[in-house]
C-alpha cells in the first residue's frame, strides 16, 4: 500500500511541475556564426558588412558613418553605441539596447518596452539594426510567420 502510495504521489507532483511550466516563446536568435534562426531554422544571417535573406541576397548594410541601410541606400538604422541601436520603421524611430552578453556571449535585445525581441551574438551587435530589419521587414522571416511576428 505504502508503494502504491508513493507512486501515485510522485505522479502527482510530476504532473503539477508540467502544468507549472510556461509555454516558451519563440525569439528570434543570431548564433556566434552570424545565421539568423527563427524557431530552430535558419532564415538569414549577419556578416561584417550587413544582413543577408535565407538565399544570400544582401538586405542591408553597414555604411562608413555606422548607418544601417538596405539596399536602396535609404538608412533604417544606426549601429549601437553604449548597448543602444536606432532602428526606423514606417517612418518612427524605435530604439532597442542589447545587453551585456553572458558566459556563452549571448545577449538579448530588447524593444523600448523591455520585452526582448532577440537574442543575439556578442560578435554581431554592430549589426544588430541589420538582424531586425531582416525579420520585421519581413526580408528573412517565414511567410507563414510575418504577421505573427510584425510590430
Amino acid at each position: 500500500m505504502k508503494n502504491t502510495f508513493a507512486i501515485f504521489a510522485f505522479f502527482f507532483i510530476a504532473s503539477l511541475s508540467v502544468f507549472a511550466q510556461k509555454t516558451t516563446v519563440m525569439i528570434p536568435k543570431v548564433d556566434y556564426k552570424g545565421h539568423i534562426y527563427y524557431e530552430k531554422k535558419q532564415i538569414g544571417s549577419l556578416n561584417s558588412k550587413g544582413g543577408l535573406d535565407q538565399n544570400g541576397k544582401a538586405v542591408t548594410k553597414v555604411d562608413a558613418n555606422g548607418n544601417i541601410v538596405d539596399m536602396n541606400n535609404k538608412v533604417i538604422g544606426k549601429a549601437p553605441k553604449n548597448g543602444t541601436f536606432v532602428y526606423y520603421i514606417n517612418g518612427t524611430e524605435e530604439n532597442y539596447t542589447i545587453g551585456k552578453p553572458t558566459h556563452t556571449g549571448m545577449c538579448e535585445v530588447k524593444n523600448a518596452k523591455g520585452e526582448v525581441v532577440m537574442l543575439l551574438h556578442n560578435n554581431y551587435k554592430q549589426q544588430a539594426a541589420c538582424a531586425v530589419h531582416c525579420l520585421y521587414e519581413n526580408h528573412c522571416m517565414p511567410s507563414d510567420k510575418m504577421a505573427e511576428h510584425k510590430h
